[in-house]
Formats: structure tokens, C-alpha cells, sequence
């Protein structure tokens, strides 16, 4: 307990003071490796005509099922005016044609993009082009999908720049749908849930679970990895001081990746704690929903915005571990994630030729960043001068936290980023072994069993 305090003063000590700039360089531009890796976003939908989502390549023209395996083969195309002179004038361009004829539940691809699918589940009628403002299935009105696919992947500043998307619109019905196509597709990413962490034993709206979408949650998540924001304070919208991710029913199916946040490397103390994992949580660089080619270094907000980022890190270890191996398949097959020949490399998880989704889980975990620091996809931090008193960050770096403070009492495990990423793509080809994180491990020991109890409590009728 004593070590505990004595790092808790020091953030108290520090607090006032204000934010000076983090200056992280901007990255190299990622080479596409030999392999896949998908991406399902499940949110508001997806602005398909922003470039961070292009490909220009020549199979970004032909129909996915003839390079992902078990990809269906009834998606149609949606074939976008993506040289318009501005968004307005490219949806306008592409209403009668395309939006006035896309039906919800039903999955479309993207022909010159990264964007394998798009469905909605979300009620949605098609477009009706006389009303400039009518919504769409699949096209993003509200702006938080498009934030969110673009932490993940996008060609300039995601996680996982190469990486192939699928943006389900829509809530509980879009989690089941991307865990029942976890054959094809590897991660499913959610920054959406109830405003309050209450639980309901009938229906799940604004503020409670159900036992229905629980059990939905957690059997999506065991199918392939799942990721789901922590929240962003009190009722998960609050600021100012988390709320413990154990009394959240959303939080405790024992499968799911729980993702917090840091602040560009300083310590933010309103994202629910504990996480598994954390990034950047407030001012990240994202894509505009309603622009062709604009994005900022403040679009992104919230573990909303760190929760896609995590989870287009852990399709770039995924991917990575596929190249190593030569498998160019996607999806879960069963419990293995990647195979090829044994002894490909000479130790490591990948020495038998093949990763498993527990693998995949462990090296996610273990190669977190334990002090965090910027990186230039982070943008810049929040502070109480920008107005955003609730989400402001302490003046306190993450490397200048005493190591004898538990960092993962905030943190989790710690950032996926890119120093994180560098370490598993060393222990990948054998030339690292895993980090000791038994310290940690044995924190989330003594609370699973909690969130495992819990879960069997609010998943009785």
C-alpha cells in the first residue's frame, strides 16, 4: 500500500500544471506485408468515400470472395464516385444509382477501397434523394464510425494501415453478426454500449444490459477477438473519475479485450479502470465523415477512439504472424488464428506453425507498453484550456509515474502502440522471449473470478 501512495502523491503534486506537447514524429509509411487481416467496425457506419480508405490496387476490384476464403459470395458492389469534388456532391452523384437501392441486412463491398463489407442492422430505410439530409444503411451520418474505422485502418495514421475493413451499422444484432462470420473475419471492435452501467433482466437500451446481450457479447468474443471500450467516466460518459470496469455487466463476459485510455503519454484518470489494454484516448488523429480527403488530430475522443486503435494493433501482430507464416487465409479457424510449416522460426509462438486466438491474446497483452509515451497518431493532449475540463489529463507523463506505483490499476497491461508492436513482431521470429508480466497477471487473477461470477449473475433471467 505504501509504494501505491507514494505514487499517487506524486500525480497529486503535479496536478495544475499545464501540457506542454509530446513532439512525436510522424511515422514511416508502412509497407503492405503478404498477408490479410479484417476488421469489423461495429458503429454508425462508414463514410466509403474518405481516402484514407482507398486502395487502388487491382484487387481492390474484384469481388472479395475470390481472395477471402468463406467470404460470401452474394455481396454486392457499390460502385462509388470516389473523383467528386467534395463528399456532398459525391453521395448526390451516387443516390439514384447506389444509396436510393441499399437495403439494410444485407452485405455490400466497395469496389477501390479497403472496405470489403458494409451491413446495416440498424432499421434503416434506403436513401430518398430528394432529401439531401435522409440517411442511408452503410453510410455514416453520425460521424463516430467513420472515427472509429479510420483509428483502425487507415492508410495514414491507423493502426493497422493495410488492413481490410467491414463497417456493420447497427448494435447487438451487428456483434452476433461479425462473430458468426469470425470464419473470415479476425477482430470485431466495439465503442458503443449503454449510458449507464446497469443491468436489466429484460431488454438493453440507454441504460441497462440484458442478459440477451451479454450472452451475445461473450459468444462473439469467443469466436475471435473482441474489443470493447472501457467508458469515459461516470454512466461511461461522465469524465472527470472512472468508474471500475467490474460493476459494468458490459465489462464482465469473461472473453472480451477491455480497452482504457492514456493521453498522448500523460495519465488521464476519468476512462473506467481497470482495462486489459489501453491508447490514446483523447485529440487522436481521425477521418471526417463528411469529407473526401480531410482528417484531424482531434476528430478521435474517448476510449470510443482507443478501442479501434487496440484493436487495429492486434490485426497488425495477426498479420504479421501470417506472413511470417505464409498463410494468406483470414478468420478463426476454431482456435488457430495463423498456421504454416513447423519451424519456420526458430522459437516463439509461431515455432509449432501455429498461432492460436490465445496466443494472439497473451502476446497482445504482454507486449503492452507499461509507461506510455506520444506517438504521433496520439495528436496532441487534452487540456483544461481547449474547454474540455471533464477530459482533461493530469500534467503527469506516464514515464515519470515512480515504477513503485501499479500502473495497471489504470493502465492494464498498457498501450498498444508502437514500441509494442516492434517488441511482438520480435518475439513473432523467435529473436525475443515473452516479457515477465507476472505482476499484472496476478492483479487480473484476483479479479476475473469476479467478473466471471458476475457474468453468470447477469446472464440469469
Amino acid at each position: 500500500m505504501a509504494r501505491r501512495l507514494v505514487g499517487l502523491a506524486l500525480l497529486m503534486t503535479l496536478l495544475g500544471t499545464a501540457l506542454p506537447s509530446t513532439g512525436a514524429a510522424r511515422p514511416k509509411p508502412v509497407k503492405r506485408p503478404d498477408a490479410d487481416a479484417v476488421i469489423a467496425l461495429v458503429d454508425t457506419g462508414i463514410n466509403p468515400y474518405h481516402v484514407v480508405f482507398r486502395d487502388d490496387s487491382p484487387r481492390a476490384y474484384r469481388h472479395p470472395s475470390t481472395y477471402i476464403p468463406g467470404y460470401p459470395k452474394d455481396a454486392e458492389a457499390i460502385h462509388l464516385t470516389l473523383d467528386a469534388p467534395n463528399y456532398a456532391a459525391a453521395v448526390k452523384a451516387d443516390c439514384t444509382k447506389a444509396w436510393s437501392k441499399v437495403k439494410p441486412n444485407r452485405l455490400y463491398w466497395f469496389p477501390g477501397t479497403r472496405i470489403v463489407g458494409g451491413i446495416s442492422f440498424d432499421g434503416i430505410g434506403p436513401m430518398n434523394c430528394a432529401d439531401e439530409f435522409s440517411a442511408a444503411p452503410i453510410l455514416d451520418r453520425a460521424g463516430h464510425g467513420t472515427m472509429v474505422a479510420s483509428r483502425a485502418a487507415s492508410n495514414e495514421y491507423g493502426a493497422c494501415p493495410s488492413c481490410l475493413i467491414v463497417s456493420v451499422q447497427g448494435n447487438t444484432e451487428g456483434v452476433a453478426w461479425a462473430g458468426k462470420n469470425a470464419d473470415w473475419i479476425d477482430v470485431q471492435s466495439n465503442s458503443w454500449g449503454p449510458i449507464a452501467p446497469v443491468w436489466a433482466p429484460a431488454g438493453v437500451g440507454l441504460f441497462n444490459s440484458s442478459p440477451e446481450f451479454l450472452r451475445t457479447v461473450e459468444g462473439a468474443a469467443r469466436k475471435h477477438l473482441a474489443f470493447w471500450a472501457s467508458g469515459n467516466g461516470a454512466a461511461t460518459r461522465g469524465g472527470v473519475l472512472g468508474h471500475p470496469t467490474v460493476i459494468d455487466p458490459r465489462m464482465t463476459p469473461p472473453s472480451i479485450v477491455m480497452v482504457g485510455g492514456h493521453d498522448s503519454g500523460y495519465v488521464n484518470t476519468w476512462p473506467d479502470f481497470p482495462p486489459h489494454v489501453v491508447s490514446d484516448s483523447c485529440n487522436s488523429w481521425a477521418a471526417y465523415s463528411n469529407h473526401m480527403d480531410e482528417s484531424a488530430e482531434t476528430v478521435g475522443s474517448g476510449t470510443s477512439s482507443a478501442t479501434p486503435f487496440a484493436a487495429g494493433g492486434a490485426a497488425r501482430i495477426l498479420m504479421e504472424a501470417r506472413t511470417i507464416l505464409g498463410d494468406r487465409d483470414t478468420g478463426i479457424d476454431g482456435k488457430v488464428a495463423a498456421s504454416g510449416p513447423r519451424g519456420k522460426v526458430s522459437g516463439g509462438p509461431l515455432a509449432d506453425g501455429k498461432f492460436t486466438l490465445e496466443e494472439w491474446r497473451r502476446l497482445l497483452y504482454t507486449t503492452a507498453t507499461e509507461r506510455p509515451e506520444g506517438q504521433y497518431e496520439d495528436g496532441p493532449p487534452c487540456d483544461a484550456v481547449d474547454g474540455l475540463v471533464l477530459y482533461s489529463a493530469t500534467p503527469v507523463l506516464w514515464t515519470d509515474v515512480p515504477e513503485q506505483y501499479p500502473e495497471y490499476l489504470h493502465i492494464g497491461y498498457g498501450a498498444v502502440d508502437r514500441p509494442a508492436l516492434r517488441r511482438a513482431s520480435s518475439i513473432l521470429r523467435g529473436r525475443a522471449d515473452l516479457p515477465d508480466r507476472a505482476e499484472v497477471d496476478q492483479f487480473f487473477a484476483g479479479i476475473d473470478p469476479v467478473r466471471d461470477a458476475q457474468y453468470e449473475v447477469y446472464t440469469t433471467p
